[in-house]
């Protein structure tokens, strides 16, 4: 069995990018290639060293496919949507509580991580 190499993954998802947005807008391209496969590279990136070294040029061909502009209003939108309601845990049980913490930890890893694969893709000069 021939495993793709985590270049050729994200080749792959770049290569695919500009006929999503072609056929589906912007908003469906930036959400394949930076908000399912770059976080999902990012994370796989955190424990894997294949994966790590080929984050910068991943995110050198995301720039070159979109503008900073759409990058970061994209991410503005992430993060709006990633906001946890202050009242998550009103009204649950101890188990539900235990289960809402969880989640919440969650999300607050997936901000993390997305605060600096942003700012991977937002720097200037790469």
């Amino acid at each position: 069995m021939n495993l793709k190499t985590p270049r050729e993954h994200w080749q792959d998802y770049c290569n695919v990018a500009p006929d999503i947005r072609e056929r589906h807008g912007l908003s469906a391209a930036l959400g394949y290639v930076v908000g399912e496969k770059l976080m999902m590279f990012a994370q796989t990136a955190e424990t894997d060293d294949r994966f790590r070294a080929e984050l910068p040029t991943f995110c050198k061909k995301i720039r070159q496919l979109f503008s900073k502009t759409e990058i970061e209003e994209y991410f503005e939108t992430a993060e709006r949507h990633s906001l946890v309601e202050p009242d998550l845990f009103k009204g649950a049980t101890a188990e539900e509580a235990e289960e809402l913490r969880e989640i919440a930890a969650d999300a607050k890893r997936d901000r993390e991580r997305r605060s600096w694969v942003k700012a991977m893709l937002t720097q200037s000069g790469s």
